[in-house]
């Protein structure tokens, strides 16, 4: 039985009463007495969990009590005092909850571990907080008990409501006007269904489409998403239904996913007469699904983690060679005549075998990459390896391909937050010429990031934060750009090319708390990136000097508390030269660099054919 540590604080439950409230803190990983006869019995419980029901359990079962009551105290946007008459702004306030349509009750109950007449289990209230904070819709939420006279307890969960109905427009650093627009509603008719229509900007291309996306298909746990969009050279259709698993006490993952894409891959090719990159389009057609489950063994802090999935991959390029991006004939003289070397198409079907460590816990966190919102960070220890065996009788391609994924992070001496996560993947061609090297598709990707506050209600912290990518005997098309995509702010998106990357980030970052802390959470950054790339087996790419700068920025959450950031940065290069005259001015959405921003890279990502292509341990998600 798992021991938790707690205080007390009085709450007020629904209808005036109030009880003590207990505060959930982090839960101890203890050993079973006998590993095997757990792990027999923890199989059993996932084969077969109709016959190990909360409610036909007897009453020893039960030592905490049954839930005898569930009570959802779910809040709009805005809370009362900001919007009662006299406040300022109120009558703003309250015209915006009135506009805003609610979660809806049975909405948070499917989301949550529990329901009435379950066994008291203090561990899935801590789940199901975070569950709920990691929607789009909620902005923060608090599950607590209330132990009654007879034994049983109260659960309530109190929640507060994003702002769900969003425009947001797409900019790129160093260019005048707007590159795209999203309109998108996160919670349609309080459903917690997503649906979007974009005009946007892809790899230079113009892409308009739409899409839709629900965590409860038809009443279940299902989550589904379907997205449509029509690309320059053809369309694109992404679709994908999931089983995922629900907190740290879910043991069965599955997940089917399809992809069909249209595009032309970005080449950037230096050019002297013009002073500044060049940019050139290669048409590439890409279908891909897989399909699998992942089942979880052991407890809560210590899981192992087997899967399976059949993986297929066809991509083929209608031609060989690049063509400017107006359509236009080549007018520089490009490496290999304008030819991409060396490329392959990809036509397989493989078996993909997953395995993995999980030994993690969450710790709940305010204004790390929130201005003050309230955030889960996962610290602890994770690793996971996939190989996947192409089947040769019906595949063209001869193959042996291995992804490996490790995360650590913890708190390190004077209260700094820090980790780590690399990734990796590559292919074995059995098929490849006598004598030569057999691995192809060789990508690398390395995060790390660490955070520092003077104090838990300090105003300040800073940030700092490094990352790596590259690629090595690549047979599909491949380059990564050093600029403002790569996270070097204050520079064009692409002003040098090459096939390994390093940038580097000290930010410090501060909550101003005016004008009006009632309506929006403001905060400022100042901050130096550095960077630099080396060509690798890139024709078309050159090693650069290592190139910095430095700039101020804004920070922006709507509402107060809001996880979701915008961000307006201003920056000038300053080495090797530097340039007064080459201010840049970039808007994004959330924090450009740190924790959150560390993620599969956008140019690995593009080129990557890793058959699962998410962690196997938020598998599906």
């Amino acid at each position: 039985m798992l021991k938790l540590s707690s205080r007390f604080r009085t709450a007020p439950l629904p209808g005036g009463a109030s009880a003590p409230r207990r505060e959930a803190s982090r839960l101890p990983n203890p050993r079973p007495r006998n590993r095997w006869i757990r792990a027999l019995a923890l199989l059993a419980a996932a084969l077969f969990p109709c016959a190990l029901t909360a409610q036909e359990a007897p009453a020893d079962e039960c030592p905490g009590g049954r839930v005898s009551q569930v009570f959802i105290d779910n809040r709009s946007v805005f809370n009362t005092e900001a919007g009662k008459p006299g406040s300022r702004f109120g009558w703003a306030f309250r015209l915006a909850n009135r506009a805003h349509v609610r979660t809806r009750d049975q909405v948070i109950r499917r989301e949550i571990l529990f329901k009435e007449g379950d066994c008291y289990d203090p561990a899935l209230l801590l789940d199901s907080e975070r569950i709920l904070r990691s929607t789009s819709y909620i902005a923060d939420a608090d599950v607590f008990a209330v132990r009654q006279p007879d034994g049983s307890t109260h659960v309530v969960v109190e929640t507060r409501d994003e702002w769900s109905t969003r425009l947001e427009p797409q900019m790129e650093s160093g260019e005048v006007g707007l590159r795209g627009l999203e309109l998108r509603e996160d919670n349609l008719l309080g459903r917690g269904q997503r649906v979007s229509a974009f005009i946007k900007e892809r790899q230079g291309e113009r892409v308009f489409g739409a899409s839709f996306a629900t965590r409860h298909l038809f009443g279940t746990h299902t989550d589904a998403e379907l997205s449509l969009a029509r690309t320059p050279v053809g369309y694109s259709v992404q679709q994908r239904l999931a089983w995922p698993f629900r907190g740290e006490a879910g043991r069965w993952a599955l997940r089917e996913q399809f992809e069909h894409e249209e595009n032309n891959f970005e080449f950037w090719i230096p050019d002297a007469e013009r002073g500044r990159p060049r940019r050139f389009l290669f048409p590439e057609e890409r279908r891909a699904f897989d399909v699998g489950t992942v089942f979880r063994l052991g407890q809560r802090g210590n899981l192992t983690l087997f899967g399976m999935a059949l993986a297929g991959d066809w991509t083929v390029y209608p031609r060989d060679s690049l063509r400017t991006s107006g359509g236009g004939k080549v007018t520089i003289p490009l490496p290999g005549g304008g030819k991409v070397i060396g490329l392959d198409s990809v036509s397989s079907l493989r078996l993909v075998f997953l395995a993995g460590q999980r030994n993690v816990w969450f710790e709940r966190r305010r204004a790390l990459d929130a201005i003050r919102g309230a955030e889960d960070v996962r610290l602890g220890v994770e690793a996971e390896v996939g190989i996947g065996r192409s089947l040769s009788a019906i595949s063209t391609d001869d193959d042996l391909t291995i992804d490996l994924g490790f995360f650590a992070a913890g708190q390190l001496p004077r209260g700094v937050l820090a980790g780590v996560r690399l990734v990796g993947e590559g292919r074995r061609d059995y098929a490849a010429p006598v004598g030569t090297f057999e691995w192809r598709n060789l990508f690398g990707q390395a995060d790390g990031w660490a955070y520092w506050r003077p104090g838990p209600d300090s105003r300040f912290t800073w940030v700092a934060a490094a990352a790596m990518d590259g690629g090595w005997r690549t047979t599909v098309p491949f380059q990564l750009t050093l600029g403002s995509r790569a996270g070097m702010r204050g520079y064009r998106p692409h002003v040098f090319m090459g096939e390994r990357r390093a940038v580097a980030t000290l930010e410090h970052r501060a909550y101003l708390g005016w004008p009006y802390p009632r309506l929006f959470d403001l905060g400022s950054a100042a901050f130096v990136d550095v960077g630099k790339i080396w060509q690798g087996g890139d024709l078309y790419g050159r090693e650069s000097p290592v190139q910095a700068s430095a700039g101020l920025g804004l920070r922006v959450a709507f509402p107060p508390g809001s996880r979701r950031t915008y961000r307006l940065d201003i920056a000038a290069p300053v080495a090797p030269h530097f340039e007064p005259g080459g201010i840049q001015l970039s808007l994004g959405i959330g924090q450009a660099v740190g924790r959150s921003a560390a993620d599969d890279h956008a140019q690995i990502r593009r080129s990557s054919r890793r058959a699962l292509s998410a962690s196997l341990f938020s598998f599906p998600n």
